[in-house]
């Protein structure tokens, strides 16, 4: 399976902090409720007395432990397939085999380029991994009875006997622990060794953005309200034409709250924040303009989209085309408050008005003129202000600015993941690394789902997996165009 290489750094990181916060994985996996068998379709096999120091993986110099493949295997970006059922035991250890070859690659390649780290850097690692350890022995005090008159004692023994399920003692946890902590800040130093050594030019910019300029051309409204709001949360660049005119706007959201019947049925309070507006309401005539407006979002708001920079300063993007994206009435209310008038539209095979029917709306004037529209929407009331407007046509990216930033850290990503994924196929050929397969399988694979160590390639997952479940209980995500509320929903 070919993957690119940018995120095996992500990776590493993950599997050394899950490693120090110890989310609680163990070699010896045992589930925390046994009775419930669907928690995990393939659980790993029983693995008895482990010895987690054993050598797994190993090139050159550098060496990975059952103990850090544990880890590796247990945090893996394909965990979530694993658990329910999409892929086997066997494919999750060939593509944890595969992350972690990552990691040793970048390990040679940066001692071959002779990148050290400082007494700075390592005192930095160390301070690391003693607030780690601080932190995680204060969750296990947690657990203790509170008879017991020393609490730390007793948290250190506790955390004894996991890393002795795990087959590793405390000594060398640390050990593993301040390795895997350097391993991460050379991995890291070198990573940004090949980043700083890719120039860039300003023509290089403006002939890319020239070169993706049909493409946001031909694009729907609708995918550049998605551009559009990737590049508030910082994920990617600034649409450089717009199909359609289209503005964005700020608000503050207030959310009902909601009670419990004697069905236990959730109940919506519609008259819950009665006394939140009418304190709001009272401040927003003596608000000087957007700046003011945006001082009581401070104050009163409740949109967690709002403490994001991006949206904070560039607002949600509106236009018909996005109406159902966003809670019925919040974009009929933004559409009233720009246009003057506005009618939602009616959809025949559904037989429903798109982004909901007409809205009571109440409108505010701040001291600069700027006007306010108050609607009410299922999740709550949003007090709705336009920031800014973008005309149909081409959009200038002046040099320097935010959006000739995004359209800079993008050419590099890409130009920095062509390189590293060069470097990798050349580090393929010239690293050798010996895996323990049989140990690794005889681990964490049941013998009834264990398959011939062949060298083969693990199994790519297939399209219908490539849609990641989510945990049950976790938010689902939510569509593109609109940050999530504090209560997990769009504005």
């Amino acid at each position: 399976m070919k993957k690119t290489f940018l995120p095996a750094l992500a990776l590493l990181l993950a599997v050394i902090m899950a490693a120090f916060a110890f989310g609680g994985c163990k070699l010896t996996d045992e589930p925390d409720d046994p009775a419930d068998e669907t928690a995990a379709p393939n659980d790993p096999a029983p693995s008895g007395e482990l010895d987690g120091t054993q050598v797994v993986m190993r090139s050159g110099d550098v060496e990975i432990t059952l103990y850090d493949f544990g880890q590796a295997f247990y945090n893996s970006q394909y965990m979530q397939y694993y658990m329910y059922g999409m892929i086997t035991a066997d494919q999750l250890c060939d593509y944890t085999v595969e992350d972690l070859s990552h990691l040793i690659y970048l390990q040679r390649a940066a001692k071959d380029a002779g990148i050290e780290l400082d007494e700075s850097e390592v005192s930095e690692a160390e301070k690391l991994i003693e607030d780690q350890l601080e932190q995680l022995l204060t969750q296990y005090e947690s657990s203790v009875e509170e008879d017991v008159e020393d609490k730390r004692a007793e948290a250190r023994k506790k955390l004894e006997k996991d890393l002795a399920e795990d087959g590793i003692d405390y000594d060398n946890f640390l050990v593993l622990a301040k390795r895997n902590i350097l391993m991460y800040k050379l991995a890291d130093k070198y990573y940004k060794s090949v980043q700083d050594s890719l120039e860039i030019s300003d023509e290089d910019i403006t002939a890319y953005v020239k070169a993706h300029l049909n493409e946001d051309r031909t694009a729907s409204v609708s995918d550049l309200v998605h551009k559009l709001s990737a590049f508030n949360e910082g994920n990617g660049p600034f649409p450089v034409y717009f199909s359609d005119d289209i503005f964005t706007v700020n608000h503050i959201y207030m959310g009902f709250e909601t009670n419990t019947d004697d069905e236990g049925n959730a109940v919506t309070d519609f008259d819950s924040r009665k006394d939140d507006e009418a304190a709001l309401e009272a401040k927003l005539p003596e608000a000087e303009n957007f700046d003011g407006f945006m001082a009581l979002e401070e104050e009163f708001g409740e949109d967690g989209g709002m403490d994001v920079e991006g949206y904070r300063k560039n607002g949600y993007a509106i236009h018909p085309d996005v109406a159902g994206e966003y809670f019925d009435g919040f974009v009929y209310a933004a559409m009233n408050l720009h246009e003057g008038s506005w009618k939602p539209v009616f959809d025949k095979e559904t037989g429903e008005y798109i982004g909901g029917g007409e809205r009571e709306l109440t409108y505010f004037t701040l001291k600069d003129g700027t006007k306010v529209v108050k609607v009410y929407t299922d999740s709550g009331v949003h007090y709705i202000i336009v920031n800014k407007e973008y005309a149909k046509g081409a959009t200038p990216v002046e040099k320097d600015g935010a959006a000739w930033e995004s359209w800079r850290s993008t050419l590099a990503a890409e130009r920095l993941e062509s390189k590293l994924n060069e470097l990798s196929a050349e580090w393929v050929e010239k690293y050798e690394i010996q895996t323990e397969t049989d140990m690794i399988k005889a681990k964490f694979v049941p013998a009834e789902q264990a398959q011939p160590t062949d060298g083969a390639e693990p199994a790519e997952p297939t399209e219908e997996r490539a849609a990641e479940p989510t945990e049950e209980g976790a938010a689902e995500p939510t569509e593109e165009g609109a940050a999530e509320t504090d209560s997990g929903e769009k504005p």
